[in-house]
């Protein structure tokens, strides 16, 4: 694993209050180096105190319209990254938004692409030359949202913390996240994954990932 997003969708990180997200970066600060952390922030002052403790936010995307969404992306620091997903409502991160982005210099570092297309990668990196670190939401099809041109994916599945991690093996590691995806496919709504996936979790204690 190279990075945590903390307080995302999964675990309802937007349920909690902007002081109880801090927290959640305090507690993992004690574990983790910051520059591996990507902040989930719902909020502007997620923004503020997550760059206060050197970490990555990681902004999520809940404007209406392309407009609104591309004023989001002046008013962000540099080198914060975005987090994109339908269910939200609104905009959605696409690559006719990231040309317009990257030409007025906004271009976020990267961002965490929920319900994205191999083709839509295709897009994204072509439109932004690479310079848009793009994980597909969805670790489902690893080879392919690499091959497309996504930097990596996100692994929910891997978040019930396994006594062995798999080895950074593209096969090994689809293997086990399909496993455990397997489960959380069976279970009724979103809410009853985020519930499995927070149980498991605390079965095994959380081990030194510095």
């Amino acid at each position: 694993m190279d990075y945590f997003i903390l307080s995302g969708s999964t675990t309802r990180g937007d349920l909690l209050t902007a002081r109880d997200r801090a927290a959640v970066l305090d507690l993992w600060l004690e574990t983790v180096d910051p520059r591996r952390l990507l902040a989930c922030c719902w909020e502007a002052d997620d923004i503020t105190l997550a760059v206060a403790r050197g970490i990555t936010p990681m902004v999520v995307i809940r404007r209406s319209d392309h407009d609104s969404t591309l004023e989001l992306l002046r008013e962000l620091p540099s080198g914060a990254t975005i987090y994109s997903h339908p269910m939200f409502e609104g905009a959605v991160f696409t690559a006719s938004l990231a040309r317009q982005a990257q030409a007025e210099g906004v271009l976020p570092a990267g961002g965490k692409l929920a319900k994205v297309t191999t083709q839509q990668i295709q897009e994204i990196s072509a439109v932004t030359s690479g310079s848009f670190r793009l994980w597909d939401g969805s670790c489902r099809q690893i080879e392919a949202s690499l091959v497309a041109g996504a930097a990596g994916v996100v692994a929910t599945p891997l978040g019930v913390f396994a006594d062995d991690f798999p080895p950074k093996d593209l096969l090994a590691i689809q293997a086990e996240v399909n496993s455990i995806q397997a489960t959380l496919d069976a279970l009724p709504d979103r809410q009853a994954r985020s519930r499995y996936l927070a149980q498991e979790a605390f079965r095994t204690p959380l081990r030194d990932m510095g």
